[in-house]
């Protein structure tokens, strides 16, 4: 399905946007990361194409996409799982936004924010109650003007 605003062509990604998917997300983490094209990064690319192949498939991940001439200029993804049944996620259906990256050159003219309602509504329509998401200095202020809060628990992670 394809959702024309002005100039820029918004479309739900496919099965046939896979590569598209893993290439975006790897220049995503590069540039977020300062991390060299490697030989790690190739694993990864072989592991996001099974992943987004996969979770595409499944429903459990759902990616928009915006074109302006044909060219991608911005990107924007959902995960969609599933947890114990709680106060605030009374269904236990959660989403995790991430993914969310314009080119740019295309900054500052609303994509991204497109793109969020899009993922926003999609979440409604599949029963999701509760969405997260990290984000950088710079899209703060647009996830905030969505809504989204800092949440008052802290969350901690751990590598293993």
């Amino acid at each position: 399905m394809a959702i024309r605003d002005s100039d820029v062509n918004y479309r739900r990604a496919t099965l046939e946007d896979v590569n598209l998917l893993a290439n975006s997300r790897i220049r995503f983490l590069n540039s977020f990361f300062n991390h060299p094209y490697d030989k790690e990064t190739e694993i990864l690319d072989c592991n996001l194409q099974s992943y987004f192949k996969n979770k595409l498939e499944s429903g459990e991940y759902i990616a928009w996409l915006a074109e302006k001439e044909g060219t991608l200029v911005a990107i924007s993804g959902m995960v969609i799982w599933q947890l114990p049944p709680k106060y605030n996620i009374i269904n236990g259906i959660a989403g995790y936004i991430l993914n969310m990256y314009t080119i740019p050159e295309e900054r500052n003219k609303g994509i991204c924010t497109n793109l969020l309602r899009r993922l926003i509504e999609d979440a409604k329509q599949r029963g999701v109650s509760y969405l997260h998401l990290h984000a950088s200095a710079n899209g703060l202020h647009i996830y905030q003007k969505a809504g989204f809060e800092q949440p008052e628990q802290i969350e901690l992670s751990l590598q293993i």
